[in-house]
């Protein structure tokens, strides 16, 4: 089993985190861009967070056991949606109010079942990571009650879920230096 000192800064989840935050950042500052475009924007981000959460499979299912298998499904889903989304624009755009609240609320979950290996290297951390992912699952909820709604705020809702995320990949990054 992994111990403290053996883990070291995560590269991929501090540059996921900044892709994000740079995402959100345009998504916030430029709310009037067409779907498409952000269909493209979220298919390239979900493709990028599948590769760094396939990156860190097999450490983290030394540190989690088996509870990492189902970042490894997410991660495997992140990618197929990624590439879904960019091979067929219109459906992307047609379906992204119920695909981003499954795909916000699964990985919030999968998140918050994996985040118990934080506490190793910093509660403070761990426990901030807890509260962004209890507000993920939250806003996954509130996102699949009304999908139409979703569908017309997008914009925003897509910047919170990078901003969030972001800042949580950024998080796990540093504290598995510590």
């Amino acid at each position: 089993m992994f111990r403290k000192n053996e883990w070291h800064f995560d590269w991929s989840e501090f540059m996921t985190g900044i892709i994000f935050l740079i995402v959100a950042y345009c998504l916030f500052n430029q709310p009037g861009k067409t779907l498409s475009g952000l269909v493209i924007v979220i298919a390239i981000a979900a493709i990028i967070r599948g590769i760094a959460k396939i990156s860190a499979y097999s450490r983290l299912r030394q540190e989690t056991g088996m509870r990492a298998t189902l970042m490894l499904v997410d991660a495997i889903v992140d990618v197929i949606l990624g590439i879904l989304f960019i091979l067929n624009i219109p459906a992307g755009v047609a379906a992204l109010g119920y695909i981003f609240a499954f795909w916000f609320l699964f990985d919030s979950i999968v998140a918050l079942l994996n985040v118990g290996h934080l506490k190793q290297f910093n509660t403070g951390l761990y426990i901030v990571s807890m509260i962004l992912n209890i507000l993920g699952v939250i806003v996954g909820i509130l996102l699949l009650m009304d999908p139409v709604v979703t569908a017309v705020t997008m914009v925003t809702l897509v910047g919170f879920y990078f901003a969030f995320f972001g800042i949580n990949a950024i998080i796990i990054a540093f504290a598995r230096r510590l």
